[in-house]
């Protein structure tokens, strides 16, 4: 398989496989118990904590499709509470965890973390600072929790790409996020306020995002042989509906990008 055909399919494997963690409640059960506030300012020192005690507005580029002064506000809170460190951490745990029961059982678990591990090691982090971050999380020794971490940090490299692809076309994140399929849903979700720009009328230039956003992900997977590639999209495809099978359905919203 070329790197090309690989990068298209990661936002249906990958990328879900990811979502699903992130969006799941027991991932903000298991965050509140942990001490973090709950909701957005637990998102916004946990997913994004990995960029670190940084200025605020480098926390607003990393996350991109956010309103700034929303989620600006959100961070604050967040802050108020734990670190961004600290919340990184256990944001990382959460992920592992969840990764050690819905992946448990899954055969190719192992292989799928070798694969997913040599594409994070070797790919570009530049204009990807929420995939640098979650690379740079301290990961298990080995498991199902280790596998799941790296598919994590793989979401944030094809997120990482996408943001590249929209900032090149001249949209903006609200634009970006209008143009996809759950529209006003999401704008409401980041904390844009009405009246929302017509979708509609920028369908063709998302398509034209969507190619140039798999063009940039698809260096990423130069590293990996045409078999390896093919079997990385097999193992992907697999481990997210080997995951689905312990799911309770969830909304799949709140994914502008990859």
């Amino acid at each position: 398989m070329d790197s090309l055909s690989l990068a298209r399919s990661m936002r249906g494997s990958i990328g879900m496989l990811a979502m699903h963690w992130l969006m799941a409640p027991s991932t903000n059960d298991k965050a509140a118990a942990a001490g973090m506030p709950e909701g957005i300012p637990g998102y916004a020192v946990g997913r994004l904590g990995v960029l670190g005690d940084c200025p605020v507005d480098n926390v607003v580029g990393g996350a991109f499709f956010w309103n700034p002064e929303y989620l600006t506000s959100q961070v604050q809170a967040g802050r108020a509470v734990i670190s961004p460190a600290a919340g990184a951490e256990v944001f990382a745990r959460i992920c592992q965890e969840w990764g050690e029961f819905h992946l448990d059982g899954f055969d190719g678990a192992e292989r799928l973390g070798e694969l997913a591990e040599r594409v994070v090691s070797s790919a570009s982090p530049l204009g990807a600072p929420m995939f640098v971050g979650w690379r740079d999380q301290t990961l298990p020794e080995s498991g199902p929790g280790r596998t799941m971490q790296l598919c994590q940090t793989l979401r944030e490299l094809g997120f990482s790409r996408f943001c590249t692809a929209v900032m090149a076309a001249g949209m903006s994140p609200l634009e970006a996020i209008m143009s996809g399929p759950t529209g006003a849903w999401n704008a409401k979700m980041f904390g844009w306020p009405e009246p929302y720009p017509d979708g509609e009328s920028m369908t063709e230039a998302r398509s034209q995002i969507e190619a140039a956003a798999n063009l940039l992900h698809a260096v990423d997977f130069e590293v990996l042989t045409d078999d390896e590639r093919g079997e990385f999209r097999l193992l992907s495809k697999a481990a997210r509906d080997h995951a689905g099978t312990k799911m309770t359905p969830t909304s799949s919203a709140m994914a502008p990008g990859r």
